[in-house]
């Protein structure tokens, strides 16, 4: 059913014509998650304004979020030419959101009941916090780590160098579930103010798809004076891993780019350069170690082959041999087409 912004809100009254929350979902390949994201969207008992944006998915989701544009008054779709990354996409409805608040959403997420009512009271009750981010919790109801309260060179070898389930397992299992500031929470849901959003210009679009990118925003967030908060009332099923399935090349260098970039960004030249050693003897062991593998299972031969891509690239186009980082900006690439529902 059709849900605009006169639905009746807890109380049942009838709210105003103006969204609450703004939220912003980047898709890529995304057509078998989006429609259980956009219901448990639909569900939720403050107004929202929908923004899907497709990267250029050669599946059939930029038919389908052009859809629910058609079918929904508060629901747009911009549909990107070339696929620009996470960050930038991000920044595309920048300047048309209405909402007090701006929720960044993955398409492979589901709101539990009340989650919007319960992030966007925190933020009414709470002037001084800036970025509110919820529990995140597998499709069992296990909860997983979803904030932190440091990013350093420990946590690079964490994620970057270590067997991706070992690192997984040992956050969730000995991560602080309580109420509590944190130095960044997840991209896969977050809320933060839309002035705030405004303010700092949105993402760094040099971020195409890392963890860093969130990051990078609540850092930013914070030097405008608002806190970052870990909020495990409000919870979020997040099922992860569903589009960068698609584009494994990418998800990897990508991810090994992001993290020097921001360690050059925040930490300075001597920080970035040691993460660069880092992830150049990572990228070269797992190289290695997949060839052996290769023998005996085939499979390993393309994990090989993504492994002497990502050396080769961090040796010729790391950020390090970039002359400056580059400044954010909230203005959309020239490439990018905005087509759907009129904003």
């Amino acid at each position: 059913m059709e849900k605009d912004f006169t639905s009746p809100d807890r109380d049942g009254s009838q709210s105003d014509n103006r969204p609450r929350v703004s939220v912003i979902i980047v898709t890529y390949c995304s057509s078998n998650e989006i429609p259980a994201c956009i219901g448990s969207l639909l569900d939720q008992s403050v107004p929202a304004e929908i923004f899907l944006v497709d990267n250029a998915s050669p599946d059939d989701t930029a038919e389908l979020v052009t859809g629910y544009a058609k079918r929904f008054d508060n629901i747009s779709a911009i549909l990107n030419k070339d696929n620009i990354g996470l960050a930038a996409a991000n920044n595309l409805p920048i300047g048309k959101c209405q909402g007090d608040y701006v929720l960044i959403l993955n398409p492979d997420t589901l709101l539990r009941n009340n989650t919007l009512l319960h992030l966007v009271t925190f933020l009414d009750r709470n002037l001084d916090i800036g970025v509110v981010g919820p529990k995140n919790v597998y499709a069992d109801g296990t909860p997983h780590s979803s904030s932190h309260r440091h990013w350093g060179i420990r946590h690079v070898l964490l994620w970057r160098v270590l067997p991706y389930r070992f690192s997984r397992l040992l956050y969730d299992r000995f991560s602080n579930y309580k109420c509590q500031d944190k130095l960044f929470v997840s991209g896969a849901c977050l809320m933060i103010r839309r002035s705030t959003f405004e303010c700092i210009g949105g993402y760094d679009p040099e971020y195409f798809l890392t963890v860093e990118d969130a990051c990078d925003v609540c850092i930013r967030a914070r030097k405008t004076g608002g806190r970052v908060v870990f909020l495990p009332d409000a919870e979020v099923v997040h099922l992860g891993g569903r589009s960068g399935a698609q584009i494994p090349f990418v998800v990897v260098w990508h991810g090994y780019h992001g993290s020097i970039y921001h360690f050059l960004k925040h930490k300075g030249k001597g920080q970035a350069l040691i993460v660069l050693t880092l992830l150049l003897i990572s990228a070269c062991l797992r190289c290695v170690i997949a060839s052996v593998m290769a023998v005996f299972k085939q499979r390993y031969r393309n994990i090989a082959h993504i492994y002497a891509r990502v050396f080769w690239s961090l040796l010729v186009r790391n950020p390090l041999r970039a002359r400056a980082v580059r400044p954010c900006s909230s203005e959309p690439p020239e490439s990018i087409r905005l087509d759907g529902a009129p904003f």
